[in-house]
């Protein structure tokens, strides 16, 4: 006759065994189910690091330069800085799995543990949904990079006003930010002093927008792009996507080729330039619309294949008839060329 312990430890093992046996499925679920993150998979921007302190990039910024010379002339000389470190800190997501004995006793038939397990589950798949959702493309803080816990979203990578790119308060990979801004020749706001490769770029949308939405992101496009490394992932919210497809639907194509990842995942792809054109409701901040113009080559969504979704033993609650235990991922996101990304926003 199995005794409570021998009950306890089998209900145990069912459970870890069962979450290690759909653990890739319920990865590419939970990654999938945000039409952002799933287009940084597609990318290709997950990038595997094995623990460390930090997770640290060797940034150029500098290059060398070329003089005309003459006979008798002095050669030039020295040596430029062309290189510097940016350096992020790891950030946890956690689910927990919880279960009481009363529980465990109830289902311990031979039918009943597998739907009592599925049910356990699907709940902390749905919270960690939920959190990797909202952290993407969570708020901007001006204190992210010392005191926060979150991911380090896209809000973070370019961030939500202009105001907060040039923010001497706060770093971004340990680097100072820009300390100002000024429009060029097409009425794009770019670095203008400070670490100027190391700011994102800026477009107001010019009213009515209904007119001036498509030049308004050539110019930010082209801005990005400055005629060399154009951003290949643009991503709105739903009153730009709606914006965009009622009055440039014919500068878009709806992607629907069944080799397409995000349109064989039912998401709604469009393009502009012949790049990748998605929204999501998250990106609609303070009353203002929002579209990020980004270039994923210099994105990486690093994580540790050693803390992926995984799931830790189960611990007793003290005095209690409960149990639980956590489903754990240790990752960040980042950027290593903040110029080559850019942000339109409405501001009427």
């Amino acid at each position: 006759m199995a005794t409570l312990p021998s009950l306890t430890r089998t209900i145990d093992d069912a459970f870890i065994r069962t979450w290690y046996e759909i653990k890739k499925e319920a990865t590419d679920n939970i990654l999938d189910a945000n039409v952002v993150w799933a287009a940084l998979k597609a990318a290709g921007c997950f990038k595997p690091q094995r623990g460390g302190d930090y997770i640290n990039r060797t940034i150029r910024y500098g290059q060398e330069t070329s003089t005309s010379v003459a006979k008798g002339d002095v050669f030039p000389q020295g040596e430029p800085a062309l290189k510097t470190a940016a350096q992020w800190s790891w950030r946890y997501e956690a689910a927990h799995v919880q279960r009481s004995l009363f529980d465990d006793q109830t289902n311990a038939g031979k039918y009943k543990i597998v739907s009592y397990i599925d049910d356990r589950m699907q709940a902390a798949r749905e919270a960690l949904q939920t959190s990797f959702e909202t952290d993407l493309l969570g708020a901007f803080s001006t204190t992210a990079e010392m005191t926060d816990k979150t991911i380090q979203g896209l809000n973070e990578m370019v961030p939500t006003t202009r105001a907060n790119a040039i923010d001497t308060t706060n770093t971004y990979g340990k680097i100072a930010r820009p300390t100002a801004m000024a429009a060029n020749a097409s009425g794009t706001y770019v670095p203008s002093t400070g670490n100027t490769w190391w700011g994102p770029k800026y477009q107001v949308l010019t009213d009515p927008g209904e007119v001036n939405l498509l030049d308004d992101m050539n110019k930010l496009y082209n801005s990005i792009s400055n005629n060399q490394m154009a951003p290949n992932l643009i991503i709105t919210d739903q009153a730009f996507f709606e914006l965009f497809t009622n009055f440039a639907l014919d500068q878009t194509q709806i992607v629907k080729e069944s080799d397409t990842h995000l349109a064989d995942l039912g998401y709604d792809v469009l393009r502009f330039r012949g790049k990748t054109l998605v929204w999501t409701p998250n990106l609609y901040i303070s009353s203002y619309s929002h579209m990020l113009m980004l270039n994923t080559n210099f994105i990486e969504v690093i994580y540790d294949p050693g803390l992926w979704f995984d799931m830790t033993e189960w611990k007793p609650i003290p005095l209690q008839g409960e149990r639980i235990a956590h489903i754990l991922c240790a990752l960040n996101v980042i950027s290593t060329q903040q110029r080559r990304h850019g942000r339109l926003i409405d501001e009427a």
